[in-house]
């Protein structure tokens, strides 16, 4: 990963898969088994997301002897990045998070794709307009983990926004289509749980509206 080998003072990285904990890539100088110390913390974190639904996991930091472990999720990777104990987590965590803007500035999707993505956040606005915004976001997220790793590869909740990871790979567009309807269908029915019928379908009439 080009911004890490530019970034000072990180002393070496790992990346791993997700889904199994093979190992991708491994960079730098460290001493320690990162590959094995990502994939087991990365997994040990997402067990106790799911167990506790505590929504997604920005990412996870250990301390040992004089540095530092930080594991992001990155689609359906994990990277694990050792420095010292004191190097600045907030700057590198905004580092990392630089080609992830510019990669999804790239990103290009069908228009139905595109607008069942502006459905979804426009739900969001209204559900949430007198209300916790991030608890709609959990649900969402939540809503995603039932669905598998296969749809979280392409879609999740970036900078407080569902959004496209990547482009959905030729054939996936209907499996991504349908993921996407589900969640629709999973919002409003909290929705209408949780503020009742007659509220959920007038904030439902109103991104009909705003949608036209």
């Amino acid at each position: 990963m080009d911004v890490l080998d530019k970034t000072p003072g990180i002393i070496g990285y790992a990346v791993v898969r997700a889904d199994d904990g093979s190992v991708v890539e491994v960079k730098g100088s460290s001493a320690s088994a990162l590959a094995d110390l990502t994939a087991y913390f990365a997994s040990a974190g997402e067990a106790i997301r799911n167990n506790l639904d505590i929504g997604m996991l920005g990412y996870i930091t250990l301390v040992y002897g004089g540095n530092r472990l930080v594991i992001v999720p990155r689609e359906d990777k994990f990277i694990g990045i050792e420095t010292e104990r004191e190097h600045d987590l907030e700057l590198l965590l905004n580092r990392l998070n630089e080609p992830v803007a510019a990669a999804r500035a790239a990103i290009e999707v069908p228009g139905a794709l595109a607008s069942k993505i502006q459905q979804i956040s426009l739900l969001i606005d209204e559900f949430s307009e007198d209300a916790d915004r991030q608890h709609w976001l959990d649900l969402v997220e939540h809503s995603l983990g039932l669905l598998g790793r296969e749809a979280t590869a392409y879609i999740g909740v970036i900078d407080g926004r569902l959004a496209f990871k990547a482009s959905p790979a030729p054939g996936k567009e209907d499996d991504v289509t349908q993921v996407l309807r589900y969640i629709v269908d999973f919002l409003v029915k909290k929705a209408v749980e949780e503020m009742g019928s007659s509220q959920a379908r007038a904030k439902v009439h109103k991104v009909i509206e705003r949608m036209k």
